[in-house]
């Protein structure tokens, strides 16, 4: 291999192909756009994947025989980590999970290059301990990663706030990998709302997300509102479908990973509800902003970050209604807005200038 090809390995996902989040997501379109004077590597956990291959688009695969989310998380990027440490130029590690690991690699510290995420020990999903836990995890892993890669500007204010390291290179996410498709004809039989005038919203179900929020809001109105997530998976999310759905004009929808019947749900909708707390960039709101759709953000700073201050916010259920009822009653604002969004997601949120972003510095 040639002198001036740098050797670059990934950390921190569940492997390739995507199958999960928003670093998945990242780490495929990283893959895609991979330059020729950098040979890519990304690690993957074997427990979630039959077929094994060795390559994915521009990427090597190497897989580890240990299970990448929960609490095994810290151990398999660790891990990953540890035996990579001599293989790679350059490391970049998304999440704080192999954080402990991290002080007893010092000497390997300038290889490290560290995607925080969001500030996840905010995240009401977790319990006060485990809240202490990542939250330590974070630390370490700021102190002794060589370079610092913030999704958000509110992620790298944060950082040099709590961390005092003003060093952060702000990278975000692509979204354009989605296509707009208002043909409904080949899902309606199995959607039948494609047919109505419906309200979307798609994440995770876990409160930080504000999914009752949403819910209980429109509950108490006749319009139909759709929730896409993963509604099997914890007991917090089968309460919450349970509750709400006596409710006929709320639909909520396992998660659907195929990209074009996402495509065609997403592009139909009358607007996209984004109501996550915590985290940075969100992969799901950046993709929203492509379909040209209004959309109505909660009101904190990286939502309001990410789409420039020219979304809708809000606060609370009561704003929620106010916001839709006067947005139907004013459609040449709602079309601005969707206007406004795809505008700045063509201009900001595209994965080939991402990945120039990415690899640019990760080799700088």
């Amino acid at each position: 291999m040639a002198d001036s090809v740098k050797k670059v390995a990934i950390i921190g996902i569940q492997g390739l192909p995507p199958k999960y989040g928003g670093y998945e997501t990242l780490v495929d379109y990283l893959s895609e756009h991979t330059p020729e004077n950098i040979s890519l590597t990304v690690y993957c956990s074997s427990k979630y994947y039959q077929e094994k291959s060795s390559k994915y688009k521009f990427a090597e695969l190497i897989y580890i025989n240990l299970p990448s989310n929960g609490i095994w998380s810290f151990l398999y990027d660790s891990y990953c980590i540890y035996i990579s440490r001599k293989k790679f130029d350059s490391i970049l590690i998304l999440g704080c999970s192999g954080g402990l690991i991290l002080p007893f690699l010092q000497r390997f510290r300038s290889k490290f290059i560290l995607n925080i995420g969001g500030v996840e020990w905010k995240r009401s999903k977790y319990n006060f301990f485990m809240q202490l836990v990542v939250r330590i995890l974070m630390k370490i892993s700021v102190k002794y990663s060589g370079k610092l890669v913030a999704d958000n500007i509110g992620i790298k204010e944060y950082i040099s706030q709590e961390y005092h390291r003003a060093d952060a290179e702000v990278v975000e996410y692509g979204g354009d990998h989605v296509q707009i498709n208002r043909d409904i004809s080949s899902l309606v039989d199995l959607y039948p709302f494609l047919k109505m005038n419906y309200i979307l919203a798609l994440g995770r179900i876990q409160s930080d997300n504000n999914v009752e929020m949403l819910l209980d809001a429109f509950s108490k109105t006749n319009e139909v509102f759709v929730y896409i997530g993963n509604w099997g998976v914890s007991s917090y999310a089968l309460e919450l479908r349970k509750k709400y759905q006596i409710f006929s004009n709320l639909i909520m929808l396992d998660a659907i990973y195929d990209l074009q019947v996402l495509d065609i749900i997403r592009s139909n909708c009358t607007f996209y509800m984004h109501a996550h707390s915590a985290g940075g960039t969100n992969p799901s709101l950046v993709e929203a902003m492509h379909y040209q759709i209004p959309i109505l953000c909660y009101d904190n700073g990286f939502n309001n970050n990410t789409t420039k201050q020219k979304a809708i916010y809000f606060k609370n259920k009561e704003e929620i209604l106010q916001l839709i009822n006067k947005l139907r009653q004013e459609p040449e604002r709602a079309k601005k807005i969707a206007d406004d969004q795809y505008q700045i997601a063509k201009e900001f949120y595209t994965w080939n200038s991402i990945a120039s972003k990415y690899f640019n510095f990760i080799i700088q």
